[in-house]
């Protein structure tokens, strides 16, 4: 912030949080979240090997991961020379191509890349309009990422289904109080058209009353890496977890009854800036 001159109210507006947060930063508190540290990377105007370091040592989280189409968006914007370096100018692009890999493209065999080498490609894109063209390219990389994630939330989707509600999700829906955008996440997944994003990953799993193995499993299944205990936000949702399997609070059952353990357990930890999971949970009436 020194560097870049920018107050607590400007880098706040930056990392889409509240000035209190950024105040509390300043205090010793460290993000909740792997994307909050992203936005700091673009806030501090990092280069694309300057941001994997600070993901790394000082976010203990994985690096830009180019088979991930986020992060690829993230690494195509820090190495052009024609887009803003900023979170906002990434979130414009995801919005204007993600479409593109749900579209009826042309299946192809394409280019088997490593990650380096899809790295060093995306590096080397130099518009918008060849970002585009490469993802329309090489849509069914992208998207053969998300089937077997999309095929075991809907199977464990399946097994929290009561044998009379007849396939009903919009029943399990009602009874657990999903909030729209959760909803909108198992509407996608059927579509075969959902962006996974990592807490809402997280969200459904809870909901789905999975334990930290099986979160972990969604989460690698969309290329991410599994809950890290370095992480304070991710570190509470293990403790909960493992709290709620010692105490027999998990069961595929279509109840409610591990989305509220894991709410109270966020609560009586008081963490601030978790507003956004909390919002996903129940509570209890």
């Amino acid at each position: 912030m020194k560097e870049r001159g920018l107050s607590a109210s400007k880098m706040a507006e930056l990392c889409g949080v509240s000035r209190q947060s950024v105040q509390k930063w300043l205090k010793g508190s460290v993000p909740k979240s792997r994307e909050t540290y992203i936005k700091i990377g673009f806030a501090a105007h990092y280069n694309l090997k300057q941001m994997n370091y600070f993901l790394q040592r000082y976010g203990c989280v994985n690096k830009l991961y180019p088979k991930y189409l986020e992060d690829s968006v993230c690494i195509f914007v820090l190495s052009s020379d024609c887009i803003e370096h900023s979170y906002q100018a990434c979130e414009k692009v995801i919005n204007m191509i993600k479409n593109e890999i749900f579209d009826d493209v042309p299946r192809s065999e394409g280019k088997e890349y490593t990650t380096s080498a899809l790295e060093l490609d995306i590096t080397n894109l130099r518009s918008l309009q060849e970002m585009v063209s490469f993802v329309k390219e090489h849509a069914q990389m992208y998207k053969q990422k998300y089937y077997r994630l999309y095929r075991y939330i809907e199977d464990c989707i399946q097994k929290n289904l009561l044998p009379d509600e007849e396939d009903n999700v919009s029943l399990l829906a009602s009874s657990q109080q999903w909030s729209s955008s959760l909803r909108q996440c198992v509407s996608e997944i059927s579509q075969k058209k959902w962006y996974p994003q990592r807490n809402k990953i997280i969200s459904l799993g809870i909901h789905l009353n999975l334990d930290v193995d099986q979160i972990n499993e969604m989460l690698e299944l969309a290329q991410m890496e599994k809950l890290c205990a370095k992480t304070p936000f991710e570190n509470a949702i293990i403790y909960a977890l493992e709290n709620a399997k010692l105490e027999d609070q998990i069961h595929c059952d279509g109840t409610n009854d591990l989305c509220l353990y894991v709410r109270k357990i966020l609560l009586s930890l008081e963490f601030e800036g978790v507003e956004f999971f909390l919002n996903e949970l129940p509570e209890e009436e």
